[in-house]
Order: structure tokens, then C-alpha cells, then sequence
């Protein structure tokens, strides 16, 4: 007569274990549904104006964030708040709000630039407008044209005969709040 162990082979040994694993963390597994209520009020605060802004609550820093950055505001009472965004290392405001926080719950204040660049055209004929270096538009003699939404920051603007590469007038334009910036072109 042979003589067998009471042996588990392997296989079965790890599907048991796998269940009585799941068994043990079912329990204690949070409904993905329906998500905790925060604890405190937080606010999310977007950097989509163009440069690296330091942001305030109720005159205090907070932190800065570099353009394209987001970060949290957190640790403080319900009520009334402001928040202000300033040029970093500076004390230029670009954007301020005051903000009615009343519940437990995240914010979002996004800063971004409403700003406008008009350009006449008193040159006597017909321009080709650049930004940056890239093309915006032409200009018929006599005609103004306004860029939307330039993001704050110093901003290089150059005039061309349309399909030529001579700069026939150049300026540096510093966007720095949401106004309405002007150049006239002339001979």
C-alpha cells in the first residue's frame, strides 16, 4: 500500500488564498460611487494668464505658480475671502475676487488674462501683423485690429508688407492687467 500525504497541490493552494485575500478586503473597501465629502473647504487655483503669478488669500502668500501650474489653497474658515494673484515677486495685482466659501466642499478660481491688443494701421497700405513671431493678421490701411485674450507678459509685435520679411515697425507691448493695449502703425 502506498502511503499519501495530505498534501494541497499549488494551484489550489493560491486560488485559496487569493479568495480568503478578497474575503478579508471586501469589507473594507469604499463604495467608488459615492465619494467622501471633504472634510474642509479647499480651493483649486489655475494659472492660465501667461506668467508666474504669487497667489494671496486675505492679503497673506500663499504660494506661487508658475504658468500652466495649478495648486491648492487649504486649512482655512468658511466666509468671506479674498484672493488675489499678483505678478511674481512683484506687488502689480493682475486679478483679484472676493470669494463666498459656505461649505465643505473644493473651489476653483482660475486666473487668466482678458486682455486685448487694438493695432491701427495708419501706415497707407495694407500690413501683415505678427506676435511673437507668428502671424496674426493683416490690416487694411485705415483699419484696427484687435487680438482677444493676450496673455499677460511682454509681448513682441511686428508689421510686414503681406508675403515679405522686412519689418517695417516693430513695439514691445507689457500686458500686465485686462485692458485694452493700443499701437498705431506709421510711416
Amino acid at each position: 500500500m502506498s502511503k499519501r500525504k495530505n498534501r494541497i497541490k499549488w494551484p489550489a493552494l493560491g486560488t485559496a488564498v487569493c479568495l480568503g485575500l478578497l474575503l478579508l478586503a471586501g469589507p473594507g473597501c469604499k463604495n467608488s460611487t459615492s465619494p467622501d465629502k471633504p472634510e474642509r473647504a479647499r480651493i483649486r487655483v489655475n494659472n492660465n494668464c501667461g506668467i508666474a503669478i504669487d497667489i494671496y488669500m486675505d492679503t497673506k502668500y500663499q504660494f506661487f505658480l508658475e504658468n500652466q501650474e495649478y495648486f491648492y489653497i487649504e486649512n482655512f474658515e468658511l466666509g468671506t475671502h479674498l484672493l488675489e494673484a499678483m505678478q511674481k515677486g512683484t506687488q502689480t495685482t493682475l486679478k483679484s475676487t472676493v470669494a463666498e466659501l459656505t461649505a465643505n466642499q473644493d473651489y476653483t478660481w482660475t486666473v487668466s488674462s482678458s486682455a486685448a491688443v487694438a493695432v491701427t494701421n495708419n501706415y497707407g497700405e495694407t500690413i501683415s501683423l505678427y506676435g511673437g513671431g507668428t502671424f496674426q493678421t493683416d490690416i487694411d490701411n485705415q483699419v484696427t485690429a484687435t487680438i482677444a485674450n493676450m496673455p499677460y507678459g511682454e509681448h513682441l509685435f511686428e508689421a510686414k508688407r503681406p508675403d515679405e520679411s522686412e519689418v517695417l515697425a516693430s513695439t514691445t507691448i507689457v500686458v500686465l492687467g485686462d485692458n485694452v493695449y493700443k499701437w498705431t502703425i506709421t510711416k
